[in-house]
């Protein structure tokens, strides 16, 4: 491997040719990447399908800074006391309620939300749709 050798989206980006993806405007961490906010170093459109696309970046990156895979996360479905739908299925079971987010999660990780019902905790796995299953 030669020098300038790079871990990530970018290395893959310009072993295939590609260029690397920068940031057009700061983005602040937390923010969503979007169309918007990158471009390759020559300038182009990023498509829709890129991994990064619609990914939280995980610390501020300024104009002209190269932006890969490892420097996003999975954006956050849900957000610390963020009012969130509580589903309880058993069986044939269902019963649906509202919650308080006691953390912040993205899809598939594990949240602890308040039930407004019964006021108790209950753990549970958040769904694509930005609800939380409790089993």
């Amino acid at each position: 491997m030669g020098p300038g050798f790079a871990v990530g989206i970018g290395l893959m980006a310009h072993f295939m040719g590609a260029s690397s993806l920068v940031a057009t405007e700061v983005i602040r961490a937390g923010d969503t990447v979007n169309p918007a906010n990158i471009s390759t170093e020559a300038g182009d459109a990023v498509s829709a399908d890129n991994p990064v696309m619609g990914r939280e970046v995980r610390r501020t990156v300024y104009v002209g800074q190269e932006i890969t895979l490892d420097d996003t996360r999975p954006a956050r479905l849900i957000r610390r006391n963020q009012v969130v739908t509580v589903k309880f299925v058993s069986g044939g079971l269902e019963i649906t309620t509202t919650g308080r987010a006691m953390g912040e999660a993205t899809e598939n990780e594990s949240i602890s939300v308040l039930n407004l019902s019964s006021k108790k905790i209950v753990s549970g796995i958040v769904q694509e749709g930005g609800w939380v299953l409790v089993q």
